[in-house]
């Protein structure tokens, strides 16, 4: 059985702390930022007119803010209001953790809207492109939450459990590790199966958006029931927490997505 005592401080500088948490959702961010570029390579060689470097290098810049805001945010209003409501200084500590995807998810969806209409690129070869990017960068995401000693799961009497030391002395699931895996590395690797089958042209169909958002929010849903910290949301008999409410929301638009017909494609542009 492992038991994980690793301090979430990775040296300090000059008298400052530096995180783990912060390293690894850097690492994330630039990995997702590598993919992204390396895509749209894939679609200027495929003769597709997509955003210039420059152009892409401010989306992504500004999409950065966006994400990190939407994710305090909704972790704030979904997960704990009250607890902020009392603490709202807390609101600015990002460094103890605290993320939400589904917040990110949403303040993302507006930048998105508000950029193709100023440059009449179609959402769908944002979203294909960003959802793409996005899976790697989740899959690092969770690891820095396990380092960090968040969103752990269920007490456990099985051998691959992980003791956290910061919480209790008590054998628990591993449970960021298996959101890393399923809704981050192995996410990343069937769309990029789906990429390398298909070809470039599949970017901008809305496929990839739909399927990156039904595989995150299927495996969110069935992992959630082995966390231990989670707000519940009660329907009659049934005990769903917060965060399986917003998957089946994210999975009923990725559905709704894959029904949506394709973009038209003028003179090797993708338009709305």
């Amino acid at each position: 059985m492992f038991v994980l005592s690793v301090s979430p401080i990775a040296f300090s500088l000059f008298g400052l702390h530096v995180y783990w948490y912060g390293i690894l959702y850097s690492v994330a961010i630039f990995a997702s930022w590598f993919v992204a570029t390396f895509v749209l390579k894939k679609l200027r060689i495929n003769g597709v007119l997509v955003p210039t470097k420059e152009e892409f290098d401010r989306f992504m810049l500004f999409s950065i803010v966006y994400v990190l805001i939407g994710a305090r945010l909704g972790h704030v209003l979904f997960f704990d209001f009250e607890y902020y409501c009392c603490n709202p200084f807390e609101i600015l500590m990002i460094r103890n953790g605290g993320l939400s995807f589904h917040g990110a998810v949403l303040a993302l969806s507006v930048y998105v809207y508000s950029f193709q209409k100023r440059c009449n690129f179609s959402w769908k070869i944002m979203t294909d492109i960003l959802s793409f990017s996005a899976a790697l960068g989740l899959g690092i995401g969770r690891i820095a939450n396990f380092i960090n000693q968040e969103l752990y799961g269920k007490v456990t009497g099985s051998e691959n459990a992980v003791i956290f030391s910061f919480i209790d002395s008590l054998p628990r699931y591993p449970t960021q590790l298996f959101e890393s895996f399923f809704e981050g590395f192995l996410n990343f690797w069937l769309l990029f199966i789906v990429f390398r089958i298909k070809g470039a042209m599949i970017i901008g169909t809305g496929k990839l958006t739909a399927l990156f958002c039904i595989i995150y929010s299927s495996a969110r849903f069935a992992i959630e029931f082995l966390k231990e910290v989670e707000t519940h949301t009660y329907f009659d008999k049934f005990s769903l927490t917060t965060g399986q409410i917003l998957s089946i929301a994210l999975l009923l638009f990725g559905l709704l997505v894959l029904q949506l017909k394709d973009e038209k494609i003028v003179n090797n542009r993708l338009y709305k």
